[in-house]
């Protein structure tokens, strides 16, 4: 082997299952050694080797180094027998691929990774992962990582994670994060829209008595101020498992968030929901609660409150006559919400009103101050509360004070 190499390509040799160096190759820079059935791999006489293949190398169990690799960027172990890594010893590595590697356990970073911004963990059965130490990650895949249970991730160490692959973990369905809008994100920047599917058993705890959840999460956080949004939602915990009051933190912490869409069986709001003070739009399809919470009042800049299809929902607080920037109250198919609060007229900027399909039977006198304001309804149900002034427009019914 010739000292004055810098590329070295024994992409799917079959002649080897170990790769021994003779003498130093102080040049070679790039080593190729896809679907080759090397099992080991000693680096120490290549130490200024930038990037190693071992892509589709299903025989290989060990990448081993007496000393630092301190030029390898780039290393992909892709469908390796590999059942740990230490970073430690690639200083300066920027890409790693562990992608299929099906009885990787554990990653060891003894040090922080300042360099590396792509990493891969899908199919691993990885149970707990520290993302303290990779401060600069663009990209992180954990596609199919059902062991996955716990992610360290204090607020800030992910400002440059732009593509995130959770799908096929065991508290989420799906789950994207559309930071820099590089995938099609329906609901708009600073956006969170979660939807919760009850299971009857969690995969990892099948004994566990907390109530369990699988959810489809789309999060759009807006730029420059999303630090601390992401950070919240990926250290939400990751078992089927769901403690309602972690839960209700991990929502609340998004203090970016201008609009929040909660859809599903989950049975309570978060306590905390005063803390979103930059939410603008709130949308609760959630057929299980019962009652919305006094605080309500405090989301000082929220002027739309979606509450279609609470069907358990028992009435709309007096506190929410205090929310002076709200403009459209939906209130469709809330079928237990028999009346709106006396001081109903006090919102001054409400503009839009649906009641289509609630069990509402008289409107607060306090309404007619609302000049302009547009009620939607069935043409019985407007009928019913003495309106006669209805106006129809493609099968829609609604009036205008």
């Amino acid at each position: 082997m010739t000292p004055h190499l810098e590329e070295l390509n024994l992409q799917g040799c079959n002649d080897f299952v170990e790769l021994h160096m003779p003498v130093e190759c102080p040049k070679l820079k790039f080593l190729n050694l896809k679907g080759s059935k090397v099992s080991k791999l000693n680096l120490w006489m290549a130490p200024h080797l930038e990037k190693l293949n071992l892509e589709q190398c299903s025989e290989f169990v060990e990448l081993h180094s007496p000393v630092e690799c301190l030029n390898i960027k780039s290393l992909d172990l892709s469908g390796s027998k590999v059942r740990n890594f230490n970073l430690g010893i690639t200083p300066n590595l920027e890409s790693l691929n562990l992608k299929g590697c099906y009885d990787f356990v554990e990653l060891h970073m003894p040090v922080e990774c300042t360099k590396l911004q792509f990493l891969c963990l899908g199919g691993s059965i990885v149970s707990n992962l520290n993302l303290e130490m990779t401060p600069h990650l663009k990209e992180l895949d954990l596609e199919g990582c059902y062991y996955l249970q716990e992610i360290h991730a204090p607020v800030g160490c992910l400002k440059n994670l732009a593509d995130f692959n959770f799908n096929g973990c065991s508290r989420f369905n799906h789950f994207v994060v559309d930071k820099w809008n590089k995938v099609h994100n329906p609901y708009g920047e600073g956006t969170l829209y979660l939807t919760a599917k009850s299971l009857d058993i969690c995969p990892l705890h099948p004994d566990s008595n907390l109530p369990k959840f699988k959810f489809n999460c789309i999060y759009g956080g807006p730029l420059p101020s999303s630090s601390g949004n992401i950070e919240k939602l990926i250290s939400f915990g990751l078992c089927a498992c769901t403690n309602l009051e972690l839960f209700s933190t991990s929502i609340c912490g998004l203090q970016h968030l201008f609009k929040l869409i909660l859809i599903g069986s989950i049975p309570e709001l978060p306590n905390d929901l005063h803390q979103l003070q930059s939410l603008e739009k709130l949308r609760l399809s959630m057929e299980k609660i019962k009652c919305l919470p006094d605080s309500i009042c405090m989301l000082k800049r929220l002027m739309s409150l979606d509450l279609s299809g609470c069907r358990s929902l028992q009435d709309i607080p007096n506190s929410i006559c205090k929310m002076e920037s709200l403009r459209d109250l939906y209130l469709q198919f809330c079928i237990q919400v028999e009346k709106l609060p006396k001081e109903f007229g006090d919102m001054k900027r409400l503009n839009k009103l649906n009641i289509v399909g609630a069990g509402i039977r008289h409107l607060p006198y306090s309404i007619f101050q609302l000049k302009g304001l547009r009620i939607t309804g069935s043409r019985g149900q407007l009928e019913s509360y003495g309106f006669t002034n209805i106006i129809s427009m493609f099968g829609v019914c609604y009036v205008k004070l």
